[in-house]
This record gives structure tokens, sequence and C-alpha cells, in this order.
């Protein structure tokens, strides 16, 4: 969707539970020396600033990273790789927030390799200008779920997709999953991660009929609901398919952190395996 940037919503408590579980996955992939492969379908601009016009409109990460920022003494250690890389951006105060290719570059072994995907041509322009830091990164403007079955399966054999779309068009709901799936049967040993929003109990439901109909062997499903009343997005999800196996006790403290420090006693989170 050409329209979405994601500026608006840089760091609010969304970015806080799909970055946080993004870096334990990198984390626990990257335990073998082999190289690791990280496909990101929807890259957005990988750095943002809290004090611009985008940011302080919203001023959504004000009740989200900023909170935790508060409280970074106190998280565990399934928060300890996503803030050192924000603290490596920052001072004491709190102004820049990375974005998922920021954050994957940041952990990213001299044998691993990214390709992030961005179609949005402003948003392109300033990821295409994000610091590779030397390397193995490529910044492609394109359609990131075009490239989900072109680019699968890739030569390493080891891989994590990230896909975090907008999911702005409804229609997304049903031909994402569709696209996941032929994307796992072209690599049934990757580490697929979709994000999604939950502003729509039918719509929801529904992404999450299409999710079940892959044929994966196992899969965690996060669920985290900020009790916030209102319209608009107060909750998200990640689907994730072969989940190594110490994320969901990765989450669950990671979540419990979250839910003491973003709406305390009204915020809460669900998490669901399938497989063995």
């Amino acid at each position: 969707m050409l329209s979405y940037q994601h500026g608006y919503h840089a760091g609010n408590f969304a970015d806080i539970v799909k970055h946080f579980v993004l870096t334990n996955l990198l984390s626990s992939l990257q335990q073998k020396e082999k190289p690791l492969f990280i496909l990101e379908t929807h890259a957005g601009r990988g750095l943002y600033d809290l004090r611009d016009r985008q940011s302080n409109k919203t001023g959504e990460y004000l009740a989200g990273i900023a909170e935790v920022w508060k409280f970074k003494k106190k998280a565990p250690t399934a928060f300890e790789s996503y803030l050192k890389s924000i603290q490596k951006l920052n001072n004491e105060e709190l102004r820049y927030y990375p974005g998922s290719p920021s954050l994957i570059i940041d952990n990213l072994r001299s044998q691993d390799r990214l390709t992030a995907c961005e179609l949005h041509p402003r948003e392109f322009d300033h990821l295409d200008s994000l610091s590779h830091q030397g390397k193995r990164v490529h910044f492609t403007h394109s359609d990131g779920m075009h490239n989900l079955t072109a680019l699968l399966p890739p030569p390493e054999r080891r891989g994590l997709i990230f896909i975090d779309p907008s999911f702005e068009i409804k229609t997304e709901y049903k031909q994402i999953p569709e696209k996941m799936g032929l994307a796992y049967k072209k690599f049934e040993t990757g580490v697929f991660c979709l994000w999604y929003p939950i502003i729509d109990n039918r719509l929801h439901e529904k992404l999450l009929r299409h999710l079940s109909a892959i044929p994966a062997k196992q899969t965690l499903n996060i669920e985290f609901h900020s009790g916030v009343p209102g319209d608009g997005m107060n909750s998200c999800g990640l689907w994730i398919i072969n989940p190594p196996y110490l994320l969901e006790e990765q989450a669950k403290s990671g979540l419990d952190y979250l839910c003491s420090i973003i709406n305390p006693k009204k915020s809460f989170y669900r998490i669901e395996k399938t497989g063995s």
C-alpha cells in the first residue's frame, strides 16, 4: 500500500512486540555458525526520528517505547538485544528508534545476509541511505510479497522471513496467508514470522483461519492486547512458523514485562502453540 508510512506509528506498542520477538528470533537462529539469510518484505525507512513531524502528530511512541525506556533497567533478558540496539542510537534521552532493518543489520554476522524490500518510493529513499555497517545487505525497491516466492529457497538453506504488512487493504487478510503458503512449500525449513493488527474481529478470525491452513509442522501465535478502549489498533499478533524452541519462553518473559509497563492490570497476552 503506497499511502502507508510507518513514521506515524514508530515505537508504539506494536513495534515493541514485533521487534523484541524479532531480535530473539535472530539470536536463536544465530546459535549455529552456519550462514543465515533474512528476507524482510515490508522494510519501511529503517530508522525513525521520534521528534519529527510524523511521530509528533500521533505521539504513539509516548505510550510505547518511551515508557519502556523509563524502565529499561528492569527489562528481562528477552529485551536485552532489542534495547542494546536502541541504546546505540541514543544517549540517555530517547530520540531515535530503529525499524526492523536497523535491528537486523545491527545483529547481522559477517556470514549472514539481509534482503530488505520496500515499495513506497519515499520510504525506500530513506531505507537506501541506511548504513550497512559494511555488512551483506541489499535494499530493493520492490514488492516484498512477490519476492517471498522469487527469492526462496535461499542458497544458505537457513532463513528468517519477516513479513510486516500494513493490512490497509482488506484482501490482504486472505492474500498474504496464501502467498505465505506458497513460500512455505518452497522453503519448509525456513522460519516465517508474520506481524498482524487486531482491529476487526471478523478479519482477525479470517486471517487465523487462512494461516492455520498452511500445513506447517509447528506454529506459535503470539497476541498482545493493550487493553486501551476505543477504535483503532489496540492489539496485535505474530504468527510464527517453525519457531525456535526457546521462543515461547522468551515471549512470555518479554510480554510479562510489557504488561507491567503498558496499561498495567488491563493489558494481557495470549500464546498458542501447535505441533511438537
